[in-house]
């Protein structure tokens, strides 16, 4: 294994409604097919990896056990003893699960999951000294309709601490959010779950179910003052917009089937008597079980949302619930005896879900993204969280002086990434209406002292579209627009600048006043969402035209810019050249048969190589002519497969092709029909790059496979194309899952390895070649 670490882990939230909770200082979210975890202001830390399939739920069963469910249809137990790690594959189901609900029973763990197939299953944890065992012991049909949450607690009058080792200790309720607008309520003493009552009152699908434990802290407001200790609320949100709260307690007779409703009658009856007062109550649903006599009954119904309620859940003794609306609120009774919103809690989007936590509330959104804010005094302060593409990672690039990443997804976002005492989200310079495909940064000349930060970027459009840098990034370069803003009904980035300002090209500017401006600082330490938004764009320079389909590579020199687009007929399978100084056209390249899958211009811009799907290379050589470039060699069946990359020793004496026939080959620039040097790998390779400089004499080549495995290879010897090369692997745990799209250097003295794929994290590793 290459000696390695991650410096950054950049990923989105899943867009499930049960994908993040929270425990002491950590927050655990499904990313892709990982589960990610985050300390509060920091990044990401660890990415557990064993799923194979989407994470829709995460769970903490206390600080040092996680579940996990996911698409896959299986569940997994994760503990961290001195690193986190899977202990238990929870299995059975035969579909998605969507939903999963873990309780500390004596000395064991009971786990419950709710999948789309119409069932509900319940594991059994034991541990016996140090042997531990997870048994399948129930299977729970729900029937024609799903249950969208599970909440599991200990029965009303249990005490943790006097009846672990009872009986009593093993009698739990298991409460389902169905899509029937019901609550069911299941009980359990020593044998298997059995259904007690089913709460009615909401109206529409109900989403989300929490349980909550009555302390004396908790019941010391008028709107709580009923609740005695011992007793169990339980929360329930749902489609219709309304959030229920129910109280659960043990009742201190008991009775027969019948009597509830016949106490019930006589009590109307007195209350009608000449002389009473008239008094409505909620009805009382009484159940028995095994632990004894139980009543149910509406506590309490919360309004405020305005959209579909995805979210409710108890944190530090309050209720925390989010919704469609892109609000979370913060519940509280207070003296009046009236539940009411201690806080109102905005974001971008519609969100899917919100904890709270010893940190405070992180909440996250359909797009992927996270909220955080910190309680401090009576205010809520929003706090930076991660933030990554919710999507697959399709191209990334390093900026000519090594100080930004840009990255660009099919979430249809670009992104540029810096390292600001850590490595985070600086600017999304561009929000699209297509999934992204590629960019490239436009490099300066050896001329130029001063060039305006510049990218070009494609898209599964037939445009290439080219983007200044702001103010905010100029650094000695010549940008002059603050910002960027979208019009309604366009896709265009229009240049902001300010009232006393012009822009040179002032068809796109747009003013605003100093008042606005003085609020935009995109390159702060800790960039909070609301800001990348609204102030990080950049003005659109430019469109390149010409490519009849969507485009799908970009290469980009100090003089010129290559583009290819997707290809079936050696008509379309040509290259586009456009001069940077005007971007016009400069011409077309012909070579290939089918789609050319990636281009990359020498370091000293004297070639141009390209590679395609029709398992071919083709060089070609810088001219003084109209078109800037001509082909002097095209090597055809190079590989035996598609070739996805190619990459030029930074020397520019050879090069690098890398093929999905699990090879990469080595070419002496200087000698093209001589044998190439063949690297073999354990899997189609669909990524190579060479680092920018020489360790210790050697040259250093990374390579990324279509599983998601990186290596790093350092080669042996002194031939112009080395033909010993030592492979290390970056381990698995910081590495990736999915297929690689892009491996770049880092073009600086530090040893650092961008990477992206299509399990939709952005990862920069350092790595001791």
């Amino acid at each position: 294994m290459a000696s390695a670490h991650s410096e950054l882990v950049a990923v989105a939230c899943n867009r499930t409604a049960h994908a993040l909770d929270t425990t002491h200082c950590v927050a655990a979210f499904g990313a892709g097919n990982y589960v990610a975890l985050y300390r509060p202001n920091n990044s990401v830390f660890a990415t557990l990896r064993g799923h194979t399939d989407r994470v829709n739920c995460v769970r903490f069963a206390g600080e040092h056990v996680l579940v996990s469910g996911s698409a896959d249809g299986t569940a997994r137990v994760w503990t961290n003893d001195d690193g986190w790690r899977c202990t238990h594959v929870l299995e059975g189901h035969e579909g998605p699960i969507v939903a999963l609900a873990s309780l500390h029973v004596g000395s064991g763990m009971v786990t419950v999951t709710a999948a789309t197939d119409g069932t509900m299953r319940v594991y059994e944890y034991e541990t016996a000294g140090e042997e531990e065992s997870v048994a399948a012991q129930q299977v729970i049909s729900v029937g024609a309709h799903t249950a969208l949450d599970v909440a599991l607690a200990h029965v009303p009058g249990f005490s943790s601490e006097s009846d672990a080792g009872s009986d009593a200790g093993s009698a739990i309720m298991l409460a389902t959010g169905s899509t029937d607008g019901r609550v069911h309520i299941y009980t359990r003493h020593t044998g298997e779950f059995t259904r007690a009552v089913s709460l009615e009152g909401h109206e529409d699908w109900v989403t989300s179910v929490s349980f909550q434990r009555v302390s004396s802290s908790l019941a010391n407001t008028s709107a709580t003052s009923h609740w005695r200790s011992g007793d169990v609320v339980l929360a329930s949100g749902s489609q219709d917009k309304h959030v229920r709260l129910w109280r659960i307690w043990r009742t201190q007779n008991t009775t027969v089937a019948g009597d509830a409703d016949r106490r019930a009658a006589q009590a109307l009856l007195d209350a009608s008597a000449p002389g009473s007062e008239l008094a409505l109550r909620p009805r009382e649903h009484e159940f028995t079980t095994q632990s004894g006599q139980f009543a149910a009954a509406s506590d309490a119904v919360l309004e405020g949302h305005e959209a579909w309620v995805h979210s409710v859940s108890w944190g530090c003794g309050e209720l925390v619930t989010a919704g469609a609306d892109g609000v979370t609120l913060v519940w509280a009774g207070d003296e009046e005896g009236v539940w009411a919103t201690r806080a109102r809690l905005g974001a971008d989007a519609g969100l899917l879900g919100a904890r709270m936590g010893d940190v405070g509330v992180v909440a996250w959104s359909i797009n992927g993204s996270l909220h955080a804010w910190t309680h401090e005094g009576d205010a809520w302060t929003p706090r930076a969280a991660p933030t990554g593409h919710f999507g697959a990672v399709r191209d990334a690039c390093w900026s000519a002086d090594g100080e930004y990443l840009l990255t660009v997804s099919a979430d249809q976002t670009a992104r540029v990434w810096a390292h600001k005492n850590e490595w985070h989200e600086v600017a999304r310079p561009q929000i699209h209406g297509y999934d992204m495909q590629c960019a490239a940064f436009v490099p300066a000349s050896e001329t130029e002292s001063e060039k305006m930060l510049q990218y070009v970027a494609g898209a599964e459009e037939k445009v290439v579209r080219v983007f200044n840098a702001t103010q905010a990034f100029a650094s000695g370069n010549t940008a002059s627009a603050l910002t960027a803003a979208v019009p309604a009904l366009g896709l265009t980035n229009k240049a902001v600048v300010a009232s006393n300002e012009t822009f040179p090209d002032d068809r796109y500017a747009v003013r605003r006043t100093h008042a606005d401006i003085a609020q935009m600082d995109s390159t702060s330490n800790s960039v909070l969402l609301d800001a990348q938004l609204r102030h990080t764009l950049w003005p659109e320079a430019d469109k390149l035209y010409g490519h009849p389909y969507e485009i799908y590579a970009i290469a980009a020199s100090s003089s010129v810019v290559a583009t290819s687009c997707r290809a079936s007929s050696e008509r379309h399978a040509c290259i586009r050249l456009y001069w940077t100084h005007n971007w016009q056209p400069a011409g077309t390249l012909t070579a290939h048969l089918l789609t050319v899958t990636r281009m990359q211009f020498s370091p000293d811009e004297k070639y141009l190589l390209s590679a395609s799907r029709d398992r071919s290379w083709a060089l070609f050589e810088r001219t003084q002519e109209d078109v800037p470039y001509k082909l002097v060699h095209h090597q055809i069946k190079a590989h035996a497969r598609i070739v996805w990359d190619v990459a030029w020793s930074h020397d520019s004496m050879f090069f690098a092709t890398a093929s999905r026939d699990k090879s990469v080959k080595l070419w002496n620039v200087d000698a093209l029909g001589d044998a190439p040097v063949t690297l073999a790998f354990p899997g189609p390779v669909t990524s190579v790059a060479f680092a920018h400089m020489l360790s210790e004499g050697r040259y250093v080549m990374a390579a990324a496979l279509e599983n998601g495995r990186v290596f790093v290879l350092t080669s042996s010897g002194s031939q112009k194309v080395p033909t010993s090369w030592q492979p290390k692997e970056i381990p698995r745990d910081i590495a990736h899952t999915s297929t690689v799209h892009r491996i770049a250097w880092r073009p600086t003295s530090l040893w650092q390895l961008a990477t992206v794929s299509d399990d939709q994290t952005v990862r920069i590793t350092s790595v001791n070649p």
